[in-house]
């Protein structure tokens, strides 16, 4: 793409118009044929000519440099060029454009490219009579330079911008004050468009790398269900729905639907066409780009229900980070420290992202990747060492500090969720029978407190009213005592359960659920010593595995 990184430009006064045809020239000829540079700087006229040919001044004693380079004209499609030469003018501190009279001046300049014209006398003879007046009151002259080391010659003569130029990045000087100036446009890409009316394109302001938010990061959040790991995100990362995108891993998910992938689009005309359409990667990415000073957070949920390798295909290649500031000769900051130790080349995601389909791709420093992952799960897709190496692994403690609900009583009973929990936990551990023993523990907020309430109805309630209450009051049963029957005691029933009265879960769920036998009469579904644990809590004594129990587990 080539873009625009300069434009000079000025203001035609009588004195340049005379020139440019030839007016008032003296008979024996000779003349002025230069257009005037003056106002300008000499620092910025030379930065305009970078890419101009240098040649030394035959001026004696002058130091500064004469410049020429071939400058096409703006908007002609056959790519016509002509020659233009700054050179310093003599005895003054500014530079000229030289030799812009009728028979050397510059095509751009020329009536066949719609130049203005000066009126004629009777004799048909051009003529400065009335000053020009009405023929250059806003006739600015034009030079752009572009990245592909180009300049375009051209001109405007309008009183006011063009509406459908890019306003706010500068453009405006050229038709406001003394109209003479060169614009740097290294602040925007801003895209060139070989057009004489609107020579500009789609542009971007460039970002600041120096004031980059550099909170950027990997975190792998861990621990047993119900530990607080999204709570966590939310309460010391991020709660600002516009700065996230959350997204959840699963077998199905694909790198697609991750980064992005080509699909058909109907547009205004009713045309289909295939585009890339970004997924919640690239859209946050692109987010975090172009926002420096804010920090974004892609939340990976259940990260290792999904093949992670390959839903991050080369992205991978992104999560290794830079430990320091990277520094160029001039000591401007190219990349600040958590941005991507290498880039990658993805012109699609480039194209969303940069507007340049050639950038290199890198998450940049203000923007993290957050994923939660249950150590219980079994049978999902297994995280390989290069793959958590390049992440900060952060175990969620299974914790009731500070917890909302920890001391709210189950249903009708008196004992509480913590006391339950707490108790549970310790019976599951104790029991090494039970493989990874740890990770099948009961998180802190596996239950919400909506489960824990027990909810009454009146003798006159409607049978859907009472279907209802039943449904929210079994919520606990089935969500808890599942848990334990089919996972965490899987293979000990007969140690923690009563399944001498209740041989299923079935029987189970219904007996702690029985009406007839409510409070703790509940609890009757486990065995003897579990249920006095819980409705006693735990003590050193309680938690000691006794010789009849580690023979029953072996047993089972």
């Amino acid at each position: 793409m080539e873009c625009i990184e300069r434009i000079f430009y000025r203001k035609i006064n009588p004195s340049d118009f005379k020139k440019l045809y030839d007016i008032d020239k003296p008979e024996g000829g000779g003349g002025q044929t230069y257009l005037e540079a003056a106002g300008i700087s000499n620092e910025k006229i030379v930065d305009f000519l970078s890419y101009a040919e240098v040649t030394n001044s035959p001026l004696p004693d002058e130091t500064r440099s004469v410049y020429t380079f071939n400058a096409y004209v703006l908007g002609d499609s056959k790519g016509k060029c002509s020659f233009v030469e700054f050179a310093p003018r003599k005895g003054r501190n500014n530079y000229r454009i030289s030799r812009q009279n009728m028979k050397y001046k510059h095509p751009a300049w020329s009536l066949d490219n719609g130049f203005p014209e000066p009126s004629k006398g009777d004799d048909g003879e051009y003529t400065s009579a009335g000053d020009f007046v009405g023929i250059i009151d806003n006739l600015v002259i034009l030079i752009i330079r572009t990245t592909n080391r180009r300049y375009y010659a051209g001109f405007v003569n309008t009183a006011t911008m063009p509406e459908n130029w890019p306003h706010n990045i500068g453009l405006e000087g050229i038709f406001s004050g003394e109209r003479r100036d060169v614009l740097n446009m290294d602040a925007y890409k801003l895209q060139f468009v070989n057009d004489a009316s609107n020579p500009f394109g789609d542009y971007v302001p460039t970002i600041e790398e120096c004031n980059r938010a550099t909170t950027g990061c990997n975190v792998l959040l861990y621990g047993v269900p119900g530990a607080g790991k999204s709570w966590t995100i939310e309460h010391e990362y991020c709660a600002d729905e516009g700065c996230m995108e959350r997204l959840v891993f699963h077998p199905d998910y694909m790198y697609s639907d991750f980064v992005g992938q080509i699909l058909p689009v109907v547009r205004d005309d009713d045309k289909v066409r295939y585009e890339f359409t970004p997924g919640p990667f690239t859209k946050l990415l692109k987010k975090a780009y172009w926002n420096p000073e804010q920090s974004f957070y892609l939340i990976v949920e259940e990260i290792n229900r999904g093949n992670a390798p390959a839903i991050f295909g080369e992205i991978f290649q992104l999560l290794d980070r830079k430990d320091e500031d990277e520094i160029d000769e001039n000591g401007e900051i190219l990349y600040k420290k958590g941005t991507s130790e290498y880039g990658i080349t993805n012109a699609n995601i480039a194209r969303i992202v940069y507007g340049d389909e050639n950038h290199k791709v890198r998450i940049p420093a203000n923007m993290s990747i957050l994923g939660t992952m249950n150590t219980s799960d079994q049978n999902v897709f297994t995280l390989d060492t290069a793959f958590q190496r390049r992440w900060i692994m952060r175990m969620i403690p299974n914790s009731f500090k500070n917890h909302r609900f920890a001391d709210n009583k189950i249903l009708d009973t008196t004992v509480s969720w913590k006391q339950f929990c707490e108790t549970i936990n310790d019976e599951i551990l104790r029991r090494n029978n039970i493989t990874s023993s740890e990770d099948k523990r009961l998180g802190a907020y596996f239950v919400t407190a909506s489960d824990l309430e027990m909810v009454y109805v009146d003798a006159g309630a409607s049978e859907s009213e009472k279907i209802q209450a039943e449904h929210h009051n079994n919520r606990f049963a089935e969500k808890v005592l599942k848990y334990l029957w089919d996972d965490a005691f899987k293979f000990a029933h007969q140690d923690t359960f009563n399944t001498r009265q209740f041989v299923s879960l079935e029987r189970i769920i219904e007996a702690f659920m029985d009406s007839a036998k409510p409070k703790n009469e509940r609890f009757r579904v486990f065995n003897e010593n579990l249920r006095k644990m819980i409705l006693d809590g735990v003590t050193a004594e309680s938690n000691e595995v006794s010789d009849v129990d580690s023979e029953g587990s072996q047993e089972s």
